[in-house]
């Protein structure tokens, strides 16, 4: 077990000698680890320490596969991310995004031929009508700005060209509903989506 002494940058130096030795009389520890995350100091010693404790064990995914999240999910998050980038603080973190549509394409293995196509549907939700101004921008400016950018990157995470649709709607205080946060969870996207195209005409009742 480690002692890992947080904001160091903010305690003088006489006030935290005192406070490890008072701390480290309590228990044991293997090492005691000062860091200030603001000024990266005690930051790789930590990771280093850390990685030299782990146990070996035996690998549960292949070494080419970096996530086991699904690629919905993963989408979701490039989109997300991009709206972090392009809006600044504010808005995204009242900001969610769901993956209403994801057509992939048929596979196609013929050379020369364009990269098939996947058409991806999302809504980004938002608690005010402010920040929905802000996140589409004048004459639709900012949403395009974030649409371009997620879609570049979505292209390199599939392989195939991305046709990308986002509209934006208001959702007042759904960071505090539960029923709504709990429907973000990608499984029950999924399980809503499977139940859906069950219910269409000629879906598929089994």
């Amino acid at each position: 077990m480690f002692l890992v002494l947080t904001k160091i940058d903010l305690v003088a130096k006489d006030l935290l000698l005192p406070l490890i030795e008072t701390l480290t009389r309590q228990y044991n520890f293997a090492q005691v680890i000062p860091i200030s995350a603001r000024k990266r100091d005690g930051l790789d010693v930590l990771m280093r320490r850390i990685v030299d404790v782990l146990p070996n064990g035996e690998r549960y995914y292949p070494k080419d596969q970096y996530t086991d999240q699904p690629m919905r999910f993963m989408v979701a998050e490039l989109i997300r991310e991009r709206i972090l980038v392009e809006t600044g603080e504010e808005v995204p973190y009242a900001a969610a995004v769901v993956i209403e549509r994801f057509e992939e394409p048929e596979p196609t293995a013929k050379p020369g031929k364009k990269l098939p196509l996947t058409r991806i549907a999302a809504a980004i939700y938002c608690e005010r009508d402010g920040q929905k101004a802000i996140l589409i921008g004048k004459g639709g400016s900012k949403l395009k700005e974030i649409g371009t950018g997620a879609r570049k990157q979505i292209e390199s995470l599939l392989g195939t060209r991305v046709f990308l649709e986002l509209h934006v709607i208001v959702e007042p205080g759904w960071r505090e509903s539960r029923p709504f946060v709990e429907s973000l969870d990608w499984r029950n996207q999924l399980e809503q989506l499977a139940e859906k195209q069950a219910n269409e005409p000629g879906g598929d009742d089994e």
